[in-house]
């Protein structure tokens, strides 16, 4: 294993930082590409709450540096060495950035051209006024093989990390998990912080960088993102306030400016300031001739959830939907994933009224359900989906559309289930973990399997379907 962070100047000089205790994350891979995310911050490790210890549900931005987990950003000068070899002797000339406050100390490098189906090592450094390193984190992520070439492929799924659930002192057990696994990459599908009840309360955006900040300074979490790349995606939670939409009205703050209160709009930023991310919020990525994933946007085009349905009410908005339908149709991948932060299949509490299995948003879930059956994709494509706090495999009735709920980050988070419901559910667990998904090829047959695991990893359910 690598180690976590060096710090290698002199004593005098790394007291003085900067440093990168929110680690680095790698996000974004394709066979050619990837993005690198990195912060500098002004001490070596945040100080985190005991377990059990719950902050004042509210803070003002003066006091947050002295908020238990908090990791104050640091101005200065940051860099990235990249490279195939495991000595870096072909890394390209260091890439070096400036980062201020006015990105929270963060900084975001987009890689290209690389090798399919190869692996790099990253070096990144923090470097005090004088361009001495003060603190080196090294990580590791390996790209996409090409879509045309078959490679067998693991990859994990998960939800719902409340800090004050987390179930170690260091963060969550479902990352050393995972990591254990061996998984290629992970999504995780929203609810990355909670602002809304996660204390103190976010209604600023210094307060909405400090979630962030603390649950990304967490080592487990440090030590997961610098081996393991992601995906991300956003959901209410963590884009402002539970159940949220896009705010209507001529005089609606969408101000550029990162400061001040926390608004939808400035929380979608917030989001692209965190993780690593491309130009869009929905997405595709191709792992080779076997597995094409979907990654959905449910909070940027939604129609308000109070409106009533019909049809033109939308979670995905025209433009998304076109997208979806079309690249659907021309993947030629083995077995396709959608990924999607709220449910398509459900089924869920009769009091919710945000997502595609209730019936607030009735007529474009049942649209979508019926049009995969009627295009023949039900055979190889499947739902999977955060945001419940259980987990489920669950079989649309009308469409035998097959979908899986990873589940919340802790047994603590768990909860919220309306039951077993026979008429949908393969399998029903009130309890938390994360969902792997496998595509393999066991005498030349490609299948697909997926499983859920317990918080220590333990599998719980598994369903295999061969192509």
């Amino acid at each position: 294993m690598l180690p976590l962070l060096w710090l290698i100047a002199s004593s005098a000089v790394a007291a003085d930082g900067p440093y990168l205790a929110t680690g680095i994350k790698v996000g974004e891979v394709t066979s050619d590409s990837a993005i690198v995310w990195a912060r500098l911050t002004a001490i070596a490790k945040p100080k985190q709450p005991a377990l059990g210890v719950v902050q004042s549900a509210k803070a003002t931005d003066s006091e947050i540096a002295g908020l238990a987990g908090a990791v104050p950003g640091m101005a200065g000068d940051i860099s990235l060495e990249f490279s195939a070899e495991p000595d870096f002797t072909t890394a390209p000339y260091p890439k070096k950035a400036r980062v201020d406050s006015a990105t929270d100390f963060t900084h975001q490098w987009k890689l290209n051209g690389l090798k399919p189906n190869t692996s790099y090592g990253v070096r990144v450094r923090a470097h005090a006024a004088d361009g001495e390193t003060t603190a080196l984190l090294e990580g590791r992520f390996r790209t996409a093989p090409r879509p045309d070439a078959w490679q067998d492929i693991l990859f994990a799924v998960m939800s719902c990390q409340s800090h004050k659930d987390r179930d170690e002192l260091d963060g969550f057990r479902i990352y050393p998990a995972m990591q254990k696994g061996g998984v290629a990459f992970y999504v995780a599908t929203g609810d990355n912080v909670y602002y809304d009840s996660d204390p103190p309360l976010a209604d600023t955006v210094p307060l909405a960088r400090f979630h962030w900040n603390r649950m990304h300074g967490l080592p487990l979490l440090v030590d997961f993102h610098r081996q393991v790349p992601g995906y991300w995606e956003k959901d209410d939670h963590d884009t402002v306030k539970n159940d949220s939409w896009p705010p209507q009205g001529k005089n609606v703050d969408r101000s550029d400016a990162l400061e001040g209160r926390l608004t939808f709009f400035k929380g979608l930023k917030v989001f692209r300031e965190q993780v690593p991310i491309g130009e869009k919020t929905y997405r595709t990525f191709r792992w080779g001739k076997g597995l094409q994933i979907w990654l959905t946007e449910g909070r940027d085009f939604r129609s308000p959830n109070n409106l009533p349905d019909g049809p033109e009410k939308t979670i995905w908005g025209r433009e998304q939907l076109e997208w979806l339908k079309s690249s659907l149709l021309a993947s030629d991948a083995d077995f396709k994933v959608l990924i999607s932060p709220t449910p398509v299949v459900g089924p869920d509490r009769g009091n919710k009224a945000d997502n595609h299995s209730n019936a607030t948003f009735g007529q474009e879930g049942n649209a979508f359900r019926r049009w995969v059956q009627e295009n023949k994709l039900t055979g190889n494509f499947f739902t999977c989906c955060g945001d419940r706090h259980w987990q489920y495999h669950s079989v649309d009735p009308a469409t035998k559309l097959n979908e899986f709920a990873c589940g919340a980050a802790s047994d603590k988070h768990a909860g919220g289930s309306p039951g077993l419901d026979p008429e949908f559910h393969k399998f029903h667990r009130v309890k938390g973990g994360f969902l792997t998904i496998s595509v393999t090829r066991p005498g030349d047959v490609p299948t697909i399997a997926f499983r859920h695991h317990d918080v220590e990893g333990q599998v719980v359910y598994e369903f295999v379907l061969p192509r």
